[in-house]
């Protein structure tokens, strides 16, 4: 796939109704939408996703249109993995919500077909009305916005949200932190890692609350953008992402429960967590509480929570502690057994430092050293 000569820096997103300039690739191409998240929510609003067909190996995301030349592919990767195998990677999967199998209602019982409707793909229940049904029922996860209808399945994942709507609201009200359900699958992911990442010889603190975070979105697709020039150029999936823990002040006490005051981002100057869910993680800030700096002026996360907990602070008289969960790009990783205090960023070859265990560490960290490496996903409110 060449370059589209017909899409520039400012050509606008495709998404309806989004007037910001497409996003441009590493390769130097350009997308035909400004980011990741109206990518993926395409496929979510029936009109479009009409006109635009799905990938022949992946199945999942809109094909890349040049010009008035519509390929049969995502992308490169997608595009050279199906001439590798000669196969799909995938299998079509409903964009509308998971249940549904074989056009029967995927509300246990209910064998009526599913609800087709004319200008796209066809739906998980035989009506509204089950689709309630399944989540009162618990059969399906509500979305995180409105709570009321199934989260929508988008690229073969489970998304957030229920539909194109929920998930523009959350995007106009961001940044903003929203419950996850103890019944959810994240809650559940999350909660365990939080456990078994406990490695400090004392008892496992008691998990509270969980919510996802929806920060800064210029941020968030900065990020994207990074995490695929990383795999672009190392060849890792995910540019060797990995979720990594992060302790530090907390000023108020956002999370402590589902009050609109405590789910309420704080402004005050000393809430490092509420700056964090803001506007991200800045390297500026290097030399506070939560960066002490072994490994140089860089964004420290840890592989374990107990470790991470270390570094929580609490200012605003909560009874719980609060960590954060983020996303972290390590790329390729050098390995540091002794403390180098004079990194400002990765050795070169490498785009993050892990310091091991066994030097003058007693458990690991993860050092990068570029804003746009580390992306907040969940906070995780506990009690010890």
């Amino acid at each position: 796939m060449c370059p589209d000569s017909t899409r520039g820096p400012d050509t606008p997103c495709g998404y309806p109704g989004c007037d910001r300039p497409v996003w441009q690739d590493p390769d130097g191409s350009y997308s035909s939408y400004c980011g990741l998240a109206h990518r993926d929510a395409v496929v979510l609003t029936p009109s479009v996703a009409s006109q635009h067909p799905r990938c022949k190996n992946c199945q999942k995301r809109p094909v890349y249109v040049e010009g008035s030349r519509v390929h049969g592919f995502c992308g490169k990767r997608c595009a050279a993995e199906f001439q590798r195998t000669g196969r799909p990677s995938a299998s079509p999967q409903d964009p509308r919500a998971p249940g549904g199998r074989d056009g029967v209602c995927g509300l246990a019982g209910c064998q009526r077909p599913v609800f087709k409707p004319t200008d796209g793909p066809p739906g998980s229940y035989c009506s509204e009305g089950h689709r309630l049904e399944a989540v009162a029922k618990g059969q399906a996860e509500a979305c995180l916005n409105c709570a009321r209808w199934p989260k929508a399945l988008v690229n073969g994942r489970t998304s957030d949200f229920c539909s194109r709507r929920c998930g523009q609201q959350v995007i106009n009200s961001a940044p903003i932190i929203l419950k996850v359900d103890p019944n959810h699958e994240s809650f559940r992911s999350v909660q365990m890692q939080f456990t078994q990442s406990w490695r400090h010889p004392t008892a496992k603190p008691t998990v509270i609350r969980i919510w996802k975070i929806f920060g800064d979105r210029e941020h968030a697709d900065r990020f994207a953008r990074y995490k695929l020039a990383v795999e672009r150029r190392t060849g890792l999936p995910n540019g060797n992402s990995s979720r990594r823990w992060h302790g530090t002040t907390r000023a108020c006490q956002i999370g402590d429960d589902y009050s609109l005051r405590n789910a309420t981002i704080c402004q005050s100057p000393a809430c490092s967590v509420c700056s964090i869910i803001r506007t991200s993680f800045q390297n500026a800030h290097f030399g506070r509480r939560f960066n002490y700096g072994r490994f140089g002026s860089g964004i420290y996360t840890s592989a374990t929570s107990s470790k991470s907990n270390d570094y929580v602070v609490n200012q605003g008289g909560s009874p719980y502690r609060a960590l954060l969960l983020n996303d972290v790009v390590l790329g390729r990783t050098k390995k540091e057994y002794i403390d180098q205090p004079h990194y400002t960023e990765a050795p070169p070859g490498y785009d993050s430092v892990l310091g091991e265990p066994g030097g003058s560490l007693n458990y690991d960290e993860s050092i990068v050293y570029k804003n746009e490496a580390i992306c907040p996903l969940y906070l995780v409110v506990y009690r010890l």
